[in-house]
């Protein structure tokens, strides 16, 4: 397999990989997220920064329970996630990706965010090794600006 193949392999996976990250924090009032899939897609002691500063770690599970329980006390009955741009880079056994998403609160409320994964392969696949984020007015903006598109793709 030549090196070009390898990185196609590579991108399609971890594009995969982000996917299910993303699908596994939707959800509604029928159904919770899915914890057991977004904590599966890093590493252990990956560390995850949410958008407000100054900015702090967390793990994926920590920040999986806080989020299940705004579906949980009603803050958030639902919410779904839909990508709008992503851009991954593979170098080896390291890789870093792109993602925008607008997130959908409640069926009313669209917020705008770019997050950023830092990824290792392991011998069993790709993981994210830490991800940080940050909200935005406009990720179709943010990406023009570095000469990027915010293409939609499905979660």
């Amino acid at each position: 397999m030549n090196d070009e193949t390898q990185v196609a392999r590579d991108r399609a996976e971890i594009a995969q990989l982000i996917k299910r990250q993303f699908r596994s924090l939707c959800w509604d009032e029928t159904s919770p997220p899915d914890l057991r899939a977004l904590n599966a897609a890093y590493v252990e002691g990956a560390n995850l920064f949410a958008s407000a500063r100054p900015a702090r770690g967390q793990s994926a599970r920590a920040f999986g329970e806080r989020m299940a329980g705004l579906r949980d006390d009603g803050t958030i009955p639902v919410f779904e996630e839909k990508g709008v741009g992503l851009h991954i880079w593979v170098a080896g056994k390291v890789a870093v990706a792109m993602a925008g998403c607008e997130m959908h609160e409640n069926r009313s409320e669209i917020t705008e965010d770019i997050s950023a994964f830092l990824l290792v392969k392991n011998p069993d696949g790709w993981a994210i090794a830490s991800q940080a984020w940050d909200i935005l007015p406009s990720i179709a903006r943010a990406f023009a600006a570095t000469g990027l598109s915010a293409d939609r793709f499905e979660i």
